[in-house]
């Protein structure tokens, strides 16, 4: 089997990736010196030394923008998710969703990410800090291949007409 540059995970379940989070300084400060945000996702294990997870790491530090590096972290497949999954494929810009830990002034923390928008609806109504990203190619066509292999549209069903209502009276007139 050859080997491609972005192979499939390990796992047909989980894919590793790894999350940048970015502080910027806002340019009017009366409000706060800034704000956390996620702004990457990086697919696969070749980021930061293979299976080594990294909690926070620095990838830049200028005045005015900080940005680390956080890895360890897997999109998981489910099959009761399957429909929403495929919800998300069919969309106009497919997302990946990061949902993180935000304790004020201290560095965004991810803790999950997923591609189901059940799930990120979830974590949005405990106010959760959910961050919406395109998905990258090498997830969306493994979650292509997840739904290709267990989604089943359930069958449109047809209305039927109740025979019985035909003959009704409507506010007293036939």
């Amino acid at each position: 089997m050859t080997a491609y540059p972005h192979s499939p995970p390990e796992s047909p379940r989980a894919f590793p990736i790894s999350v940048v989070v970015d502080f910027r300084t806002e340019r009017d400060r009366r409000w706060g010196s800034g704000h956390w945000e996620v702004v990457g996702v990086i697919a696969g294990r070749h980021v930061a030394g293979g299976d080594r997870t990294v909690r926070g790491a620095p990838i830049r530090a200028e005045e005015n923008d900080r940005q680390t590096l956080w890895t360890g972290l897997a999109v998981e497949l489910h099959k009761d998710e399957v429909e929403s999954y495929y919800h998300n494929l069919m969309a106009e810009y497919p997302s990946l969703f990061v949902v993180a830990r935000d304790e004020g002034d201290a560095p965004l923390e991810p803790y999950l990410a997923s591609v189901s928008y059940g799930e990120a609806s979830s974590y949005m109504e405990t106010d959760a800090s959910v961050f919406s990203l395109p998905m990258p190619a090498e997830i969306y066509r493994w979650v292509e291949q997840f739904v290709l292999e267990h989604y089943v549209p359930e069958k449109k069903k047809k209305r039927r007409r109740d025979d019985r209502k035909q003959g009704a009276f409507c506010d007293g007139i036939r």
